[in-house]
Parts: C-alpha cells; sequence; structure tokens
C-alpha cells in the first residue's frame, strides 16, 4: 500500500495557498481575455502589419541606395519602369477613349438611321395621303363637270 502524505500546513496556510492560486488564476484569465480580446487582437495585427511594411521600405530603399549613396543605375531602371507605366496607361486611355468614341458613333448612326427610316415613313404616308386627296379632288371635279355639262345641255 501506498503511504499517505500527511499535510502538516495549518488552515491559514492552506486558506493562503488557495488565496495565491486564486490570485494567479485570476491574474491569467485576465491575461487570457486580454491576448483574445477583439482590441487586443486588431492591435496586434496592425503592429504586425507595420512591422512588415517598415521591413519591406527598408529592403526596397537598400536596393536603391547603399553606404555609397544613391544607386543611379537602380534608379535609372525604376524610372523608366514607371514611365514604361505611364506610357502604356495613355495608351490604354487612348484606347478606351477610340472605342468610347466608336461606340458614341455607332449610337449616333443607329439614331441617324432610325431618324430616316421615321422620316421615310413619314413621307410615305403625307404622299398616299396627299394621292388619296387628289383622287377625291379629281373625282370631285369629274362629278361637277358632268353636272356642267348636264346643265349647259339643259339650257340648250
Amino acid at each position: 500500500m501506498a503511504d499517505k502524505k500527511t499535510d502538516t500546513r495549518s488552515a491559514q496556510q492552506i486558506r493562503a495557498d488557495i488565496a495565491a492560486a486564486r490570485a494567479r488564476m485570476g491574474a491569467n484569465v485576465e491575461g487570457l481575455v486580454n491576448e483574445v480580446h477583439p482590441k487586443a487582437v486588431k492591435q496586434r495585427s496592425v503592429d504586425e502589419a507595420k512591422a512588415f511594411v517598415m521591413t519591406e521600405v527598408d529592403h526596397a530603399k537598400s536596393q536603391v541606395k547603399d553606404e555609397d549613396g544613391w544607386r543611379t543605375d537602380r534608379l535609372s531602371l525604376a524610372g523608366a519602369a514607371a514611365g514604361a507605366v505611364a506610357v502604356s496607361l495613355l495608351v490604354v486611355r487612348a484606347i478606351v477613349r477610340q472605342v468610347g468614341k466608336s461606340a458614341e458613333k455607332k449610337s449616333l448612326k443607329k439614331a441617324a438611321k432610325q431618324a430616316a427610316q421615321q422620316a421615310s415613313e413619314q413621307a410615305k404616308q403625307a404622299r398616299k395621303e396627299a394621292s388619296k386627296q387628289a383622287k377625291q379632288a379629281a373625282k370631285q371635279a369629274s362629278k361637277q363637270a358632268k353636272h356642267a355639262r348636264k346643265q349647259a345641255a339643259k339650257r340648250s
């Protein structure tokens, strides 16, 4: 059988040990709460992002500046690349504008074609109406002429 250890601490000592354990546990819980709190997580993320950016900036700076000063070969290369990007953007902008203009021209041509078709239809309707009115006028004139001949024949 196993020997039982007897606790020789007094009740006062046990209470003190329990109070110390509670204090440690409270501090640990408070530390965990602070560690997982959204504001703390956010702040850590911001700090890590800042550190990353600073490291990358220092790395980029070391590419164009060393102990002897500015590295003009790298700066001219970076300037040429920036110029190429600017020219590319201008070319893309010009192409987009041309496409927009051609689309606008197509739209205007379509509108002009529709307007011409409407005008043609209206002219056709006007010709039909004029022809109809001319036929009616001719019939009316023919009737009047016939009536006038009958009247003249009656008088004679």
